[in-house]
């Protein structure tokens, strides 16, 4: 038992308490039995408590009256760290080789230390800090076959952490050279249901640990692996099939990523990343570049802006962990689609510091024009997030954008869009209600679907009663267009809006309830000279546009059609008195 447990500590630097039976056996093989062994590390930073332990003990030192372990096996063992303290004590074996100067008789005598193969049979391991467990791992079966401190290591088994049961496979080169802070070739490989990694490069250990090499990783779910490692996710992404195929430095102060090849969803990028833990909170960064964005893949998960019922999303913004992590993230995409929308040439950024996230659009070509963008949202001190938004169009195809989006269109041509809007609340609804801003929209030559201005200044002289009737069909080409809106309280007011085409000019008035998504605009129609100027004794009309934004009717204005009418012209007369 003595001899046992003197060479056990040499080896591990612990001490070796046997309260146990012990046995030996010289069949099948010369082997010891040892019951209740526990290992114990001087300042209780390591404790091992084994139900008992098989020792396999080699040939010739025992025909030399010696009895010297070749394999360990634990039945059970309870391992207990605390990271607090300083589990290796340099009483071992490897911690004196790893203390050792490199090429020096120090290193070559510690470098020469037998160690042997260690195997654990149903163990468990409890992390604790500061008095509090904070981590554990049940159902450890393992084997570490180490023969000397200089000879290549290998780890293989299988063990269950926060209910995953996964298989690790560890092979190191030349360990004793890792430890003392010099490169050596390593393997890694780990399989679980949820997630497969596999590394190999170089490593080394001590004062400044590091691995340079291939990173593999795969998962199914890439939202479930972030939720196991209890990391954050403040961002409403899918986050679903994933896959990484990288060159990797990594430390303690984080991983960088080179040459990646990232597959999310349904989308490849290439690119490089970083996360680093060196800061007040942890940083994830990074530039990707892809050839094709589903954004509907990628956002599925964010809440909808606009409910069934047609009005803004009134259930709380859920925005959880916005504090957690900070990001800096560059996009780009030759092609990005959102259902049937398209967008080529996208650049974008993704900026989440301190809890305000930025996201912008520095350029994308959309439908034979440009648009940038720029949303911002932020913690409200009054609870709730605020919300700071501008976009800027030019030349956008208004009809090709308005066919793809909503399978029809009322507007035709190019336009150019200036937007600034800013709002706060708890809802969606909440900060439809309270936006404030303004809007301009101008367009060149276009069309009204649905309005055949033309026609009905054609025909309101001679037939004003049937004109009226049949104002909401045909269309109307122009040549100009703009609108103008102040936005306050939720509500877009126009203050000024002019639709300019052949012989004719359309003045709008009138607001629209942002929230509520209602247009309540009313038209004054009249003719024009060649120079545009307005015809006062030329035919004219009115109409409104109202309802909701998404089937708005245009509704004749009775008064202006029964004027041109001289049988129905006594209906507006006031009524005598009598």
């Amino acid at each position: 038992r003595e001899e046992i447990a003197a060479q056990l500590r040499s080896s591990l630097g612990l001490f070796v308490f046997i309260e146990g039976p012990s046995t030996f056996s010289l069949l099948p093989s010369p082997h010891v039995r040892l019951g209740r062994v526990n290992f114990v590390e001087p300042q209780a930073a390591l404790v091992i408590k084994t139900e008992n332990l098989t020792g396999q003990l080699r040939w010739l030192p025992l025909l030399t009256g010696r009895l010297e372990l070749q394999r360990a096996e634990l039945l059970r063992p309870q391992l207990t760290i605390d990271i607090d303290g300083k589990p290796m004590t340099k009483a071992g074996a490897v911690v004196r080789a790893a203390d050792a100067k490199p090429a020096t008789p120090e290193a070559v005598k510690a470098d020469r230390a037998r160690l042997g193969v260690v195997s654990f049979i149903d163990g468990s391991a409890v992390l604790r800090r500061g008095g509090v467990e904070i981590e554990a791992i049940d159902h450890i079966d393992a084997t570490l076959d180490w023969p000397t401190v200089s000879s290549p290591a290998a780890l293989d088994g299988a063990a269950t952490w926060r209910g995953q049961r996964g298989t690790i496979a560890l092979w190191v080169a030349r360990p004793s050279e890792a430890l003392r802070g010099e490169a050596s070739r390593l393997t890694l490989q780990l399989k679980a249901p949820i997630l497969t990694v596999s590394a190999n490069g170089e490593a080394t250990s001590g004062v400044r640990p590091q691995f340079k090499g291939r990173l593999v990783a795969s998962t199914d779910q890439l939202r479930d692996v972030v939720q196991l490692l209890r990391g954050a996710i403040p961002l409403p992404l899918a986050l679903g099939p994933a896959s990484l195929d990288a060159k990797a430095n990594a430390g303690p102060k984080g991983v960088d990523l080179a040459s990646v090849q990232l597959k999310l969803d349904n989308s490849s990028y290439e690119g490089s990343l970083s996360w680093r833990v060196d800061d007040e909170r942890p940083q994830l960064s990074g530039t990707l570049a892809t050839s094709a964005l589903d954004l509907r893949d990628l956002v599925r998960n964010l809440p909808p802006l606009v409910n069934r019922d047609g009005h803004f999303n009134r259930d709380a913004i859920a925005w959880r962990d916005q504090h957690s992590l900070d990001i800096d993230l560059r996009l780009s995409a030759t092609r990005a689609v959102y259902d049937r929308l398209q967008a080529r040439d996208v650049a974008g950024a993704l900026l989440l510091r301190a809890g305000r996230l930025e996201a912008s659009l520095a350029d994308a070509s959309l439908y034979k024009g440009a648009v940038k963008a720029r949303l911002v949202m932020a913690p409200a001190d009054a609870g709730g997030v605020e919300m700071k938004s501008v976009i800027e169009a030019r030349g956008v195809d208004i009809g090709a954008l308005g066919w793809d989006r909503f399978g029809a269109t009322k507007l035709a041509g190019a336009a150019n869009v200036n937007l600034t809007v800013e709002g706060a609340g708890g809802s969606a609804d909440q900060i439809a209600r309270n936006l404030k801003g303004r809007g301009d929209i101008d367009f060149g030559k276009g069309e009204i679907v649905g309005l055949d201005v033309t026609r009905v200044l054609r025909r309101i002289e001679k037939r004003p009663l049937a004109s009226g009737l049949d104002i909401s069909s045909g269309r109307t080409a122009f040549a100009a267009a703009r609108v103008s809106a102040k936005i306050d309280g939720g509500v877009a007011t126009v203050t000024d809006a002019l639709v300019q085409g052949e012989g004719f000019a359309i003045n709008l008035t009138g607001a629209s309830q942002i929230a509520d998504r209602q247009l309540a605009l009313h038209a004054n129609v009249a003719s024009t000279d060649s120079k545009g100027d307005a015809r006062p004794d030329a035919p004219s009309f009115a109409f409104d546009l109202i309802g909701q934004w998404d089937n708005a009717a245009i509704v004749p204005d009775a008064a202006s059609f029964i004027r041109r009418s001289g049988a129905a012209r006594p209906l507006l007369a006031p009524r005598a008195s009598e």
